[in-house]
């Protein structure tokens, strides 16, 4: 390739002109090659690391949320990982039913309203939960909520 600063466009011929542009092209190629190889070494690093919470199937998903935004796809990560570590993150609110006990009359008979209601807040929590987090209608979410929560 030549030398930048001895090639003078105002005097260059159009031959020279169009041979400094396809030398020009064939470095920006050689360049964006090396950019590309680079970005896919960074990016397997980086599944690597987060090999616990990235499955096969959603490989190719972070690769690319990797490639579009490198910091909110590792903070997001960063958070499964912590979440399945048991540091930070939040408890579904449908887990917090088996630390309370059954409520019981006076006579020691389970009383069946209090069971009602009980499994009603549950019910409820947890389809305000899902219309939050996954954004769907909440009649959907209660439909969802009832079956998760009645089969426990």
């Amino acid at each position: 390739m030549s030398d930048e600063k001895s090639f003078d466009v105002k005097t260059a011929t159009e031959e020279e002109l169009r041979n400094r542009v396809t030398e020009l092209e064939a470095e920006n190629g050689l360049l964006l090659h090396d950019v590309v190889v680079l970005e896919d070494e960074i990016v397997n690093r980086s599944l690597e690391d987060f090999a616990e919470v990235v499955s096969d199937a959603s490989r190719e998903f972070w690769k690319g949320q990797l490639i579009e935004n490198r910091e909110a796809a590792t903070e997001a990560l960063k958070e499964l990982m912590a979440t399945r570590a048991g540091v930070g993150g939040r408890q579904p609110l449908h887990n917090r039913g088996a630390a309370r006990p059954a409520v019981r009359t006076a006579a020691g008979e389970a009383d069946v309203a209090g069971v009602r209601a009980a499994l009603a807040g549950k019910i409820r929590n947890r389809a305000h939960e899902i219309s939050r987090t996954e954004h769907v209608p909440y009649s959907v979410a209660f439909r969802r909520a009832e079956r998760e929560v009645g089969g426990q």
